[in-house]
């Protein structure tokens, strides 16, 4: 198999690049890896300077010039081979798609490394935390966030019910978190950042993971300024599972897939049954059983990353036993399907 025919789009929107790092050897913690350059370091880079963006699918040495780049970068450098060699090694250890321009591309295919990681804080207190973080916030109304969700079509009910909340006075919530429990078991969960600080200044809307007994588990914070970048801020460690994970109940019904915490809500407004994941890349197949007993429709955004992930998901759970299928299939008037670059939210006339 060539180079050449390998979907290179399809690879690099449907593969995680922290998996990748991982099969590749590298330990990595609260999205960092120690470069594979140590030696050009102080101290080895004993504290890890590669950061990697999962949502993006990039890597970066805040040291070196020459280690940043996609995942096959990172595996060209990480064991020295050139681009064909790297490609070579994804196809070998994950499964990639081929394909040519005059023919439909197979299914993408994705080996999951099911490695448990030693957690750097136990979970209960991490679990405890979480929640002692969600006690200190504000509800949405009266803030700036209702506004901005409203604009989305995103309205107080859905808030209510979904338990959504704002920072509104970061200074106090960030000391009393730091009196309650100290910096470090509070950088342990992934709170608080390496210079001390609560990590959402800027991103002040959170939507939290319920279980099923209503209480936070997991949250994405989001900014509700339009310059910040990254929009969403996730909390560091492994995302447990699905937002709005208590639909999964094992009874009958139907089930639709959003891409982010928006769009599942902007279904759930209009009376929907949704649960989302955080992102494109985030679908986890052994979520899979989750969804037992229930019709899935796949709902990411209309985009080439969220066509190819639509179609690892689906594959994930029909080879479960799930019916599932994307959104919109079978219908043929264009105009009841999304556009080119549309999500969920504004197919339903959100705005941005």
């Amino acid at each position: 198999m060539t180079a050449e025919r390998i979907d290179l789009e399809a690879l690099k929107s449907t593969i995680s690049i922290t998996q990748v790092a991982e099969r590749l050897g590298h330990s990595v913690v609260r999205g960092k890896i120690r470069c594979p350059y140590a030696m050009r370091h102080a101290h080895g880079d004993r504290t890890p300077s590669v950061s990697i963006s999962e949502s993006k699918g990039l890597f970066n040495c805040w040291v070196c010039p020459d280690v940043r780049g996609d995942v096959i970068k990172l595996v060209e450098i990480s064991k020295n081979l050139d681009f064909k060699g790297a490609i070579s090694w994804l196809q070998n250890e994950f499964g990639m798609p081929t394909g040519n321009s005059n023919e439909a591309l197979p299914m993408p295919m994705i080996k999951v490394v099911h490695k448990a990681p030693e957690p750097e804080i136990d979970p209960i207190l991490r679990a405890k935390i979480i929640l002692a973080f969600f006690e200190k916030l504000s509800p949405v109304e009266g803030s700036p966030a209702a506004p901005w969700l409203i604009k989305r079509r995103i309205f107080k009910k859905t808030w209510e019910k979904m338990r959504l909340r704002v920072i509104t006075d970061y200074d106090r919530v960030n000391r009393s978190l730091l009196d309650q429990f100290g910096l470090e078991v509070l950088q342990k969960a992934g709170l608080f950042n390496d210079k001390g600080n609560l990590r959402y200044y800027k991103h002040r809307l959170l939507f939290p993971y319920l279980d099923t007994k209503v209480i936070p588990r997991f949250f994405q914070a989001r900014s509700i300024e339009p310059d910040t970048q990254p929009k969403e801020l996730n909390l560091r460690g492994q995302v447990p599972f699905p937002f709005h994970v208590s639909l999964l109940d094992g009874e009958p019904g139907w089930i639709y897939l959003c891409e982010g915490c928006v769009d599942t809500l902007t279904m759930i407004d209009r009376g929907f049954p949704a649960v989302g994941i955080p992102g494109v890349k985030s679908f986890k197949p052994e979520w899979a059983n989750l969804f037992k007993n229930k019709n899935v429709i796949v709902c990411l955004d209309q985009d080439e990353a969220g066509r190819a992930m639509t179609r690892v998901v689906v594959d994930v759970l029909q080879k479960a036993g799930i019916k599932a299928s994307p959104l919109g299939e079978g219908i043929t008037v264009e105009s009841f399907k999304m556009a080119e670059g549309q999500d969920i939210n504004s197919w339903f006339g959100g705005k941005k």
